[in-house]
């Protein structure tokens, strides 16, 4: 079986996601970073150590409770992806492990690439594979299904539906 980041080679869908998933995060850490200094400017100052660590206390916390209400953060829902379960819904409880990582921005980086870089869903990070969970799009493909009650004669011609005929020039 391939890994995620041979079948990126070829896989736009999933190059997509992965596109957007990292987008997703990027903008969810900063929005949490935000959050941090903006705490830090007006209630305690801190050295650049503790305002790392309270940083991913702060992303963890955000992800998990933005997955378990909706299943998406602000970051998801601007690239319209969204965390799901395989089975049932995705429980605050399930939200909580599988932001796990973002306790730390290497933790995470760490996860994506172990994810891609073995063997199983390439659209996983490996925490996600652990706890059944995973990132979908929301974006909907139009697809046309054209039905036909029966085979046209030789003689008939095959009228096609209305949004599907093509004018003559």
């Amino acid at each position: 079986m391939q890994t995620g980041f041979e079948m990126m080679d070829y896989d736009k869908h999933l190059k997509n996601i992965w596109v957007r998933r990292i987008l997703a995060a990027l903008i969810d850490f900063f929005i949490t970073i935000a959050i941090v200094i903006i705490f830090d400017e007006f209630i305690i100052h801190l050295t650049y150590l503790y305002l790392s660590i309270m940083q991913g206390v702060v992303w963890y916390f955000y992800s998990s409770i933005f997955d378990a209400i909706n299943g998406k953060t602000p970051g998801k829902y601007l690239f319209k992806i969204r965390a799901v379960a395989f089975i049932g819904d995705l429980s605050i409880s399930r939200a909580f492990l599988r932001n796990l990582t973002k306790l730390n921005v290497i933790l995470v980086i760490a996860d994506a690439v172990a994810g891609l870089s073995t063997e199983g869903d390439p659209r996983q990070r490996y925490t996600e594979r652990v706890i059944d969970s995973l990132v979908i799009s929301e974006q909907k493909i139009e697809r046309k299904i054209i039905e036909f009650t029966g085979k046209p004669d030789k003689n008939e011609e095959l009228v096609l539906p209305k949004q599907l005929q093509v004018k003559k020039i």
